[in-house]
């Protein structure tokens, strides 16, 4: 298996696991509850800044405003079961793998060489700007803030990732 469908693989199984995963705390809460626990490794989980389903209107939308990080929460339109990974997040993994469907028409797809790395830098730059003044009290961002920066920086990432797998993984042809 070549490095390129490794990472695709991967990409999809982890991000069906977080798209499931309201639905599981649902019908499966124990499958729910370790899917939760899993993610924690690799997000805050504030419910302030993620998004919810909302299963009594079928919808999805930003949590309830609170300082929390339980699964389930409560809300003016009924229990809201969160994404088990944040607003920023959960739009970076999902445009890693749109991301990884365009490497898949470019040369990157076999090259072991990235592009230039000052178009990563760039396409890291909103992501950074947005985090950092946050991080430092200068403002509060919003859910789609969080989510356009985690578009940008996850839909470079795969351009720059797959070659460094390729170097890895694929055997020099002499």
């Amino acid at each position: 298996m070549k490095p390129y469908h490794l990472f695709m693989l991967f990409m999809a199984v982890f991000n069906i696991l977080i798209l499931v995963t309201p639905l599981l705390m649902i019908s499966f809460p124990p499958t729910g509850d370790a899917l939760n626990s899993f993610f924690s490794m690799t997000c805050h989980q504030l419910a302030a800044r993620s998004y919810c389903y909302y299963p009594d209107a079928a919808t999805i939308s930003d949590c309830p405003d609170v300082y929390s990080k339980a699964p389930i929460l409560d809300s003016q339109n009924g229990p809201a079961y969160k994404f088990p990974v944040c607003a920023r997040d959960l739009p970076l993994y999902l445009a890693a793998f749109a991301g990884g469907i365009a490497v898949y028409f470019t040369r990157w797809r076999d090259s072991k060489k990235p592009p230039n790395p000052i178009y990563f830098l760039v396409a890291l730059i909103p992501i950074a700007f947005d985090g950092g003044t946050q991080f430092i009290g200068l403002r509060e961002s919003t859910n789609e803030l969080r989510a356009i920066t985690g578009i940008i920086a996850g839909f470079a990432f795969s351009f720059y990732f797959i070659p460094m797998l390729n170097s890895l993984l694929l055997k020099d042809e002499k």
